[in-house]
């Protein structure tokens, strides 16, 4: 098989696994991804540049599923600091609820009696 049909086969493989995102687990994704990243830099190093008129055409479609991934991998990146960034205000507001007097700092409200 050559280098791009393999790539092509390896992109479409992660752009499918993208596609079921919500039924995969994020981390063993995000492990798929890397090993993904990994892989495509292999291939992308055995690239030479004589091609067929096939190996041209399925290089367009690579591009273009290329690009598909990517938007993919980025709305999927979004979603996830999304997440982070919840998770973190609800952490802030479970510590409020347990000790809600922990900030409060000050003098305001004090009371001096100037009186003799």
């Amino acid at each position: 098989m050559s280098a791009v049909k393999a790539l092509y086969t390896l992109t479409k493989q992660m752009h499918d696994r993208f596609e079921k995102a919500d039924e995969i687990d994020r981390e063993e994704l995000i492990n798929e991804f890397n090993q993904f990243v990994e892989k495509r830099g292999q291939l992308i190093n055995q690239l030479d540049g004589e091609y067929s008129d096939e190996e041209r055409e399925l290089a367009q479609e690579l591009l273009r599923l290329d690009e598909a991934l990517r938007q993919k991998a980025d709305q999927y990146m979004n979603s996830f600091q999304q997440d982070i960034g919840k998770f973190k205000k609800q952490q802030a507001g479970n510590k409020k609820y347990i000790n809600p007097y922990q900030n409060l700092r000050g003098n305001d409200g004090g009371f001096i009696d100037t009186r003799n």
